[in-house]
C-alpha cells in the first residue's frame, strides 16, 4: 500500500475535510449489501462512489464497511480511490491507519494516526484510534494524546475516551474520577456499566450502589444493572435489597445470559438471610454451568468458606489444587488449605471447647503449614502458623507446643534484621511461657527483648510485674 503523500499546505492553499454525512442512508444500504449479497457489494460501492468522485470522505466510509466486514482487499481498494483523490482528508488517513492494524502493522498505524491528528488537530478521529492502538499497551501514551486533543477542545465525548482508556487498563481509580466529571444522564449503557465496575473493582460498593441505581432509573430491565445491583447489596450484606435483586436479574431482565458469579452472589445473599440449603443449591448450579473450569470450582471454595463450611470449602479447593499445572503450584495452595482447616478448629460457632473433631482439624492444619514451611524454609510463613495451631492445640500452653515454633520464627526474622507483629507475637510467647514454668530468667529475657521494640508494651509491663 502506498505511504499517503503529503502536499504542502501552501500548494493547496486549505486543508480540507469532506465528509459523508448525505450518503448516511447509501452506506448503511452498502453495509446491509456486503452482509446479505457480498458478490454485487463491490458493484453497489463502485456506483455509490461516482455520486461523488470528489469525495475522498464517501470512499473512506466505503472503505470502512469492507474493512469492518473483514474483506481487506476491497477497502484498500476504495482508500486507493481516496488517496487519488488529491485532497487531504483526514477520514482516508485514518482507513489508512486502520488498514494497517488489520495487517497487525502497528508501527504504520501509528504513522498513519499521527498524520491525520497533524492536519486536523482538533478532529478527535485520529486521537482515538492512537488511543486504541495504546490502551493495553502503553495507556500512559493513550492518555497523553487524549490530554493533548483537551488543548484543542473540551468536550465530554473526550473525556468520556480517557475514562475508557483508565477503565480497559484496570486504572479504576481514575476511570470512576472521569466518568464522575461527565453529567450521569448523559452516559450509554456501556458507559454506565464501566463506571458503576470502576467502583466495584475497587470495593467501594456503596458509590457502585449509587450509580448502579441511577443506571436502573433509566434502564430497569438491563441485566448488568441488576446484576450489579445484587452483587453491591450483597458484599454490603443488605441481604433483603440483594434478594430482591436476585429475583430482577433472573425473571425480569431482558435477554440476560447469566453467569457463575450470579449464582454465587444469590447463594451469598441467601446464606446472609439464613437459607443455606436454598445457598448450597446456588452453589451447586455453578457447577452444572462449568463444571471443568477450576475458577469456578475454586469460586465455590471461596463461596462456602464464606458461609463457614470449612469441609466443603476444603473438598472443592482441593479439586482445584488437583486442576493446576505443575507450574502453576504455589506455596500459597497449601497455605491456604492450612488456614480453612485452621479457621475449622478455631471455629466458636457451635462451642469453645476443644472437640476431637477440632483437635483432627488443627492436625491437618499443622501439616498443610509444614509442607509450606518445607517448601519456603526462608520465610516466617510455615512455622509462625504452625506456631498459632500448637498454641489452639495447646491453650493453657501446658505442653508448650508452640514452642519450637515460635523460636524458628525468632531465628528468621531476627537474622534479617527486621521487626515485625509476628516477632513480638513470638517473643510474648516465650515469656509467657518461660513465666508458666517459674523460669525467672528467662523469662526476663525475652521481656526485655520486648520493651527493646516498645518500651511501653503493657503485656510485657504486666508479666514483669507479676513475677
Amino acid at each position: 500500500m502506498k505511504r499517503i503523500i503529503i502536499i504542502t499546505i501552501a500548494i493547496l492553499g486549505i486543508c480540507c475535510t469532506l465528509h459523508a454525512d448525505n450518503f448516511d442512508r447509501e452506506i448503511t444500504l452498502l453495509k446491509q449489501t456486503i452482509s446479505k449479497d457480498s458478490v454485487h457489494a463491490r458493484q453497489f460501492a463502485e456506483a455509490l462512489l461516482k455520486k461523488d468522485k470528489k469525495n475522498p470522505d464517501l470512499a473512506a466510509a466505503i472503505g470502512t464497511a469492507f474493512l469492518h466486514a473483514n474483506r481487506l482487499e476491497d477497502a484498500e481498494y476504495f482508500y486507493d480511490k481516496g488517496y487519488h483523490m488529491y485532497r487531504i482528508s483526514t477520514t482516508i488517513i485514518n482507513l489508512a491507519g486502520d488498514i494497517a492494524l488489520a495487517k497487525n502493522d502497528r508501527q504504520q498505524a501509528e504513522y498513519y494516526y499521527e498524520r491525520a491528528i497533524y492536519f486536523d488537530k482538533r478532529d478527535p478521529a485520529g486521537y482515538f484510534k492512537y488511543a486504541k492502538l495504546y490502551t493495553k499497551n502503553d495507556p500512559e501514551k493513550a492518555i497523553n494524546k487524549l490530554k493533548v486533543l483537551h488543548l484543542y477542545r473540551r468536550e465530554p465525548a473526550i473525556d468520556l475516551k480517557m475514562a475508557e482508556v483508565y477503565y480497559d487498563c484496570n486504572r479504576f481509580d481514575d476511570a470512576a474520577r472521569t466518568y464522575a466529571s461527565l453529567p450521569v444522564d448523559s452516559l450509554g449503557k456501556e458507559a454506565l456499566t464501566s463506571y458503576a465496575l470502576s467502583y466495584y473493582f475497587q470495593q467501594k460498593f456503596d458509590s457502585a450502589l449509587v450509580v448502579t441505581r441511577k443506571a436502573i432509573e433509566r434502564f430497569p430491565r438491563h441485566p448488568a444493572f441488576n446484576r450489579m445491583l445484587l452483587y453491591n447489596n450483597t458484599e454490603l450484606k443488605r441481604y433483603d435489597d440483594a434478594l430482591a435483586a436476585a429475583s430482577k436479574l433472573f425473571y425480569h431482565s431482558d435477554n440476560a445470559e447469566y453467569q457463575y458469579l450470579d449464582y454465587i452472589y444469590y447463594g451469598y445473599a441467601l446464606n446472609g438471610r439464613g437459607h443455606f440449603d436454598q445457598a448450597i443449591e446456588q452453589f451447586n448450579k455453578v457447577l452444572e454451568l462449568n463444571k471443568d473450569r477450576k475458577d469456578v470450582i475454586r469460586a465455590i471454595s471461596e463461596a462456602y468458606e464464606k458461609i463457614g463450611d470449612y469441609e466443603h470449602a476444603i473438598t472443592y479447593y482441593r479439586q482445584y489444587v488437583d486442576k493446576l499445572d505443575e507450574e502453576e503450584k504455589t506455596p500459597f495452595e497449601e497455605y491456604h488449605i492450612g488456614s480453612m482447616y485452621y479457621a475449622m478448629g478455631t471455629n466458636e460457632k457451635n462451642t469453645k471447647d476443644l472437640t476431637p473433631e477440632k483437635i483432627e482439624a488443627l492436625r491437618q492444619a499443622d501439616a498443610q503449614f509444614e509442607k509450606v514451611e518445607q517448601m519456603r524454609p526462608d520465610s516466617y510463613l510455615g512455622p509462625y502458623w504452625r506456631a498459632r495451631t500448637n498454641v489452639a492445640l495447646d491453650p493453657e500452653t501446658e505442653k508448650g507446643l508452640a514452642k519450637p515454633h515460635y523460636m524458628k520464627v525468632i531465628d528468621i526474622i531476627t537474622s534479617k534484621g527486621e521487626t515485625s507483629a509476628q516477632l513480638m507475637e513470638s517473643y510474648k510467647y516465650m515469656a509467657y511461657y518461660y513465666y508458666r514454668k517459674h523460669d525467672k530468667d528467662s523469662c526476663l529475657i525475652y521481656i526485655d527483648k520486648i520493651m527493646e521494640i516498645d518500651p511501653m508494651d503493657s503485656y510485657a509491663i504486666q508479666i514483669s510485674n507479676a513475677l
